[in-house]
């Protein structure tokens, strides 16, 4: 497998970041973290110019027709920039429609998220089955009605559409449900991670759709296509702080030289890339591995793993660069370490990711 960007993707990643360095600066990161973390009016033009929502969907939706690649990668340079936009949130419930409802639905759903009209979100952060079954549905003829609670829910305070995995008759089936329908209701919780912000959502007998066109085993394949996409913004996270400790260790002094040339330094941003190539072969096979459907069991686990543990190694080794004005909150850096932790635990930690691999591997 060519692990290397097509000239096309290449000019896509490239104009993608040049956009989000003119558009998403620091201090408009910080802008919408004050307040509701959702740059409303990036993620129009997000979605409007760059089409990000629409890569991977096909045309006859209205999609882009693009690749699984294509989608990493505007994960990757978001992730890099922390963008605070509902990109993940609403890319989650993208794919799970795309592969569990039926064609009416997804010209019905896909029809505003597309153009980002619309924000949803796929109220899935855990890792087991015991707290899938946190929400229970109940047949009401073609309808269903859930009660429980799920949560956290990533960008769930700003979302006008809500999957929910629930227990229907044994088993776990997509609902969606509407935000503003009667039964719901969304609370903001408090979130380490500044730039992502998550609610809890309860549901009281609130009526759903089910999403039942596919098959048994598709929403395994959702989550580990969310696991890759996952994986792919990490990458871009720990590129950025790899950069940043970079650039700090050539420009500060101490004895009248750049800290950078201190061995000691050196070593840690050595480590650091060497971590950062490894972790971009993994996400890039597992990308392609999402396109072709061949090994993607295997690759998604192990790419969230790898993604996870290198992108909290590179903020905290970066942090360490910086020394203690990283710790300060007027540096970036504290929000990529906050980035870096809750993304490791969103759908399992590293060490339960590699226990799904060996599992699934017959190990």
């Amino acid at each position: 497998m060519d692990f290397r960007y097509s000239t096309e993707q290449a000019d896509f990643q490239a104009s993608l970041r040049r956009f989000l360095r003119q558009q998403a600066p620091p201090a408009r990161m910080r802008e919408a973290t004050a307040d509701d973390g959702h740059d409303r009016r990036l993620w129009q033009r997000l979605c409007g110019e760059f089409e990000l929502t629409a890569l991977h969907t096909p045309s006859q939706y209205g999609g882009v027709g693009a690749t699984m690649v294509e989608t990493a990668i505007a994960f990757s340079e978001l992730g890099r920039s922390l963008t605070p936009v509902p990109f993940a949130a609403t890319m989650f419930a993208i794919e799970a429609v795309l592969r569990m409802g039926d064609d009416e639905q997804r010209k019905k759903l896909l029809a505003g998220l597309l153009t980002g009209e619309q924000v949803a979100t796929l109220a899935a952060g855990g890792h087991d089955s015991a707290e899938l079954s946190a929400v229970r549905g109940e047949r009401r003829g073609e309808r269903t009605l859930l009660t429980g609670e799920c949560g956290p829910v990533l960008h769930g305070h700003v979302a006008d559409l809500i999957v929910v995995p629930a227990m229907v008759d044994d088993r776990v089936v997509l609902h969606v449900v509407a935000a503003d329908a009667p039964g719901v209701c969304v609370e903001r919780l408090p979130s380490f991670d500044l730039t992502r912000p998550v609610a809890r959502v309860r549901l009281s007998q609130a009526p759903a759709d089910v999403l039942a066109a596919g098959s048994p085993g598709d929403f395994g394949r959702v989550m580990d296509v969310a696991r890759v996409w996952l994986a792919a913004e990490m990458l871009g996270g720990a590129e950025a702080c790899l950069d940043m400790a970079v650039e700090y260790a050539c420009r500060r002094t101490q004895f009248d030289r750049p800290i950078g040339s201190f061995q000691a330094v050196k070593h840690t941003c050595a480590e650091m890339m060497i971590e950062i190539d490894a972790t971009r072969a993994a996400v890039m096979y597992a990308a392609m591995s999402t396109t072709t459907g061949d090994e993607l069991h295997l690759a998604a686990p192990l790419a969230k793993a790898q993604a996870a543990d290198t992108f909290v190694q590179c903020a905290g080794a970066a942090i360490q660069v910086h020394g203690g004005i990283a710790f300060t909150w007027e540096h970036d850096l504290h929000l990529y370490f906050r980035r870096a932790t809750t993304t490791a635990a969103l759908f399992g930690s590293s060490a339960q990711h590699r226990a799904l691999l060996a599992d699934r591997a017959g190990l």
